[in-house]
């Protein structure tokens, strides 16, 4: 694959994934303090791992759901419950992903993806009382 290819590459599948993100990813912030090295990673693991065909999207995401809740990270959790929904992931999946995780970080992680969660689906427009 051609440098342009995986630019290319890398711009599409982030658009997929995180066009519904508002204040942008991880990448926004990468920027500002080397945006030679924030283009590499983004090219990395949007335009390579994350382009991967072995799994679908929505496989993937969901995978990434369950592993940020375990590991905590509330920050990165909103963008891939984002990218989650942005690929087709049902919202019962998604909560079952995380309810799921209970068994390996226990409830209080939950409890604290499921807020996250809810803030995901208030952003879109998606909650209701």
């Amino acid at each position: 694959m051609t440098d342009a290819e995986l630019r290319e590459k890398t711009k599409h599948t982030a658009a997929m994934l995180f066009h519904t993100l508002a204040g942008g990813t991880g990448f926004e912030t990468w920027k500002k303090f080397d945006r030679d090295l924030a283009r590499e990673l983004s090219m990395f693991f949007t335009g390579k791992l994350y382009a991967r065909e072995v799994i679908s999207q929505t496989q993937r995401e969901l995978c990434a759901v369950a592993s940020l809740t375990v590991l905590h990270r509330p920050h990165e959790l909103r963008a891939h419950v984002h990218a989650a929904l942005n690929v087709g992931a049902t919202r019962q999946e998604v909560a079952e992903v995380i309810f799921q995780q209970v068994t390996y970080g226990g409830m209080p992680v939950v409890v604290d993806a499921l807020d996250v969660f809810k803030a995901v689906l208030v952003e879109r427009g998606e909650w209701e009382e």
